[in-house]
């Protein structure tokens, strides 16, 4: 009985390796495809002539001070994703990959599959998603 115990927490102890050597994978592509997008967007406003020049219109002036705006939000929200997945990198490392950082709880390895940059449980996520009652909208 003891052989099949050990034998067990052994294969446990592969399938966490393997888990999170394919989280590594999977979050290192992710923060590559996001440090594209920064940059890209970083580039078309580097491209962009500001005011001035070649604008026949204040109408176009005004529809590139929009984008140039709606560019800006993604590009900083991009950096708050890239930063996230920062955080999930030093769990990983840190041997917390897999452990919901609310309850403690192991995560499920078919939602840090479907997740791999997840860091609740299902659980935790649900109440953290849930609407507060008692609140009114301003």
């Amino acid at each position: 009985m003891t052989n099949t115990t050990s034998q067990e927490r052994g294969r446990a102890a592969a399938e966490v390796a393997q888990s999170t050597d394919q989280a590594q994978i999977a979050l290192e592509a992710l923060k590559q495809r996001l440090y594209e997008d920064v940059a890209a967007l970083r580039q078309q406003d580097d491209d962009r002539t500001p005011y001035g020049g070649d604008f026949e219109s204040l109408v176009t002036a005004a529809q590139l001070a929009s984008q140039q705006e709606t560019d800006e939000l993604l590009r900083r929200r991009l950096e708050r994703r890239l930063a996230e997945l920062d955080r999930v990198t030093r769990r990983v490392e840190q041997g917390q990959y897999g452990v919901c950082e609310s309850c403690g709880a192991e995560i499920p390895a078919e939602r840090l599959a479907a997740i791999p940059d997840t860091t609740l449980c299902v659980r935790c996520q649900s109440k953290r998603e849930r609407p507060r009652t008692g609140r009114r909208a301003a």
